[in-house]
């Protein structure tokens, strides 16, 4: 079954059969665990690989004014009243020696409204020194300790299977497997019984703040649909950022037809006008904008000499998602080419630096690669001096529509996540090394410069978008 077959089917099972308003104790818990069972049936499927590496060990060592810091103005509890309240990233970028969030912190600095940015903590870790003032750390477990102990909610998962697992193994050959289904069942007993600290977390930074605006990326964490929960019951508009691939096989984005749901966004800011016409978005049109992508304007100025550089051998990049395929096919092209005239890197996602030699070390053994396994410089930086991009469904596959580089898209697992690309002539789409390395030797270009696929000017549409939601909100 293609990823297009398996998203049609799946869309349509869980319309008909009301998954939406399925219920335990009231709370309708679909959408909290409908990400984690789609990603499973993906992966049952082989068109996707649930990386199991670890991030690096972060050095959670403080100096003292990070600590006071903490105690004083990134403390959640002392709040004022702002216009505008960005909920970060949970990854955040190196740059210049301070950590960044990639998708909020440059509208944060240019948005002349009054706000403040809640940093969520990864692994019990926030990310310092920041780039950014007006930082807050979201600790739930602080404001848990002052709390009252909340009733347990329990529920049994024999509702699970008779309401979606039975449906599920009658409609598709490979359904979730019993640990796939124990793994989901026990994190949604997380999720219901956090759920009552983080709604009453919300309200209690909501109702001090007063923003006129939330702005969150990737509302598909439960904790920031539970945030968009309590955002409706409040009346303050929420928006998501986009930050990633989304298009038509993205579950998250993509509803079989228009519904309200509490969980979801009030209104989405797209890279693209591609995205904001093509994904079945729960929402009206009139609620999803096309803005761009303000990190990577930045980086395209950062790094503009770097691409007119001249170098001495051409560089052919490849994005690695965890797939097999990516790391077989650098160690075969290097293996057919002449390594004095090109140099072969795979960059590796961050969620690989720790066991890549343990998962895909012995492909590369006899190979002549140069593999990016740290944050030392960003994606772009490569991107910048790439004279060929070569993946599979990663985001970088549309970043790199925006710099002067061929982009190969390898006809594998989720490969038609970016058929905007190579039905669009902004890349072309290969199924064997030979085709590679044919397009590499005879110096073929892959790609019409003249088109890219983020919208221009980020910062003002973002603005302007945002003065527009905030007037609309008000009447």
């Amino acid at each position: 079954m293609t990823s297009e077959e398996l998203i049609e089917k799946f869309l349509e099972i869980e319309e008909q059969n009301h998954f939406f308003d399925l219920k335990i104790e009231n709370i309708k818990f679909w959408m909290y665990i409908r990400f984690d069972v789609y990603t499973s049936l993906m992966e049952n499927y082989g068109l996707f690989n649930r990386n199991i590496s670890v991030d690096g060990k972060f050095d959670d060592r403080m100096d003292f004014m990070e600590l006071i810091k903490r105690m004083t103005v990134k403390n959640q509890f002392f709040l004022a009243k702002k216009e505008v309240l960005f909920f970060s990233f949970i990854r955040k970028i190196k740059e210049n020696g301070k950590f960044k969030c990639g998708f909020t912190d440059l509208l944060a600095e240019n948005i002349g409204n009054s706000h403040y940015i809640f940093d969520m903590s990864n692994d019990g870790f926030f990310y310092f020194p920041r780039s950014i003032s007006g930082v807050k750390n979201f600790d739930i477990g602080s404001y848990k300790a002052l709390c009252s102990q909340k009733d347990k909610i329990v529920f049994d998962g024999r509702m699970l299977e008779e309401k979606i697992y039975s449906i599920l193994d009658e409609n598709f050959e490979n359904a979730l497997t019993t640990k796939q289904k124990i793994k989901i069942n026990s994190g949604l007993v997380n999720i219901l019984n956090e759920r009552g600290y983080f709604r009453s977390y919300y309200r209690f930074i909501l109702r001090r703040i007063k923003p006129k605006v939330i702005v969150l990326v990737c509302y598909y964490d439960y904790r920031m649909m539970v945030l968009c929960e309590t955002a409706k019951e409040l009346g303050i508009p929420v928006i998501e950022l986009q930050h990633g691939v989304i298009g038509k096989e993205h579950i998250s984005y993509n509803f079989f037809s228009k519904r309200k749901l509490k969980s979801f966004p009030d209104y989405i800011f797209t890279f693209s006008r591609e995205d904001r016409e093509t994904v079945r978005f729960p929402l009206s049109t009139s609620r999803i904008y096309a803005v761009g992508y303000p990190e990577m304007e930045h980086k395209i100025r950062k790094y503009e000499k770097l691409r007119l550089k001249a170098r001495k051998k051409k560089k052919i990049l490849f994005i690695s998602q965890s797939i097999r395929e990516i790391f077989e096919y650098a160690a075969e092209l290097s293996k057919r080419i002449d390594l004095g005239q090109y140099e072969i890197i795979v960059k590796l996602h961050p969620r690989e630096f720790g066991n890549w030699r343990k998962e895909f070390g012995n492909i590369l053994k006899d190979a002549t690669v140069t593999i990016i396994d740290n944050l030392d410089r960003d994606i772009y930086f490569y991107l910048a001096q790439a004279d060929y991009v070569v993946g599979i469904f990663s985001t970088v596959m549309l970043e790199a529509t925006m710099f002067d580089t061929n982009i190969i898209i390898i006809k594998k697992a989720s490969y038609t996540y970016m058929k905007k690309l190579y039905e669009n002539d902004m890349a072309v789409l290969i199924d064997s090394v030979e085709e590679l390395q044919r397009i590499v030797v005879d110096n073929i270009s892959t790609s019409n410069s003249e088109k890219t696929y983020f919208e221009k000017n980020s910062i003002s549409n973002m603005k302007t978008a945002i003065r527009e939601i905030m007037r609309k909100d008000k009447k």
